[in-house]
């Protein structure tokens, strides 16, 4: 009787833990990227030196799309102005990168190796990101990041792994800001569901 129970209990036991499972609720959403603040691209726009011509016309570039931003932010339009303000940052960014094309340091050859091949997958996308954006101030820029690629194989082939890697670093900041003039043009997206209690 007793084996007869302890196999009927096995059975059971066997039968319930084969039951499926319900799935584990999906994790929360990350929080939304923190949105940049005007002010605090001006003031980054300022303190930017131009350490070459190439970081001039960044800081140019970046400098017409902060006006752009202040416009949209002036005109109520937060999600334009966000976009703008980050294509800026964005530009800002590549002037920075110029100051550190020395030599001396930086990562090794295979890690910027494989940064100029992300960086030039990523540049495949430029030219569909301005025909969305609809923005004459930014035809430039698929030339710009082209350029960009091209003098990072250039310092790449050279040797000089530390420029070749800040050039990648150019070329992914400038389709960054394409990507942001291209959502400037979009529909302002819809705001997340609510919160399932």
């Amino acid at each position: 009787m007793r084996t007869v129970v302890a196999v009927l209990l096995a059975f059971g036991l066997g039968v319930q833990a084969q039951q499926p499972q319900p799935p584990a609720p999906p994790p929360p959403p990350p929080p939304p990227p923190k949105p940049l603040r005007i002010e605090d691209v001006s003031r980054k726009l300022a303190r930017t030196q131009a350490a070459n011509e190439t970081a001039k016309a960044a800081l140019v570039q970046a400098r017409d799309f902060l006006r752009s931003a202040k416009e949209a932010e002036r005109k109520q339009r937060a999600f334009v102005a966000g976009r703008y303000a980050a294509a800026a940052d964005a530009m800002i960014r590549i002037a920075e990168h110029q100051q550190h094309l020395a030599p001396a340091g930086g990562p090794g050859r295979p890690q910027v190796a494989h940064h100029l091949e992300r960086a030039y997958f990523r540049l495949q996308q430029a030219n569909y990101f301005l025909a969305q954006s609809h923005d004459a101030s930014a035809r430039n820029l698929p030339a710009l990041g082209r350029g960009f690629y091209e003098d990072g194989v250039k310092a790449f082939d050279a040797g000089n792994y530390a420029a070749a890697d800040e050039w990648a670093k150019c070329v992914e900041d400038t389709v960054a800001a394409l990507e942001n003039l291209a959502q400037a043009a979009t529909p302002v997206p819809p705001p997340p569901p609510p919160r399932r209690p």
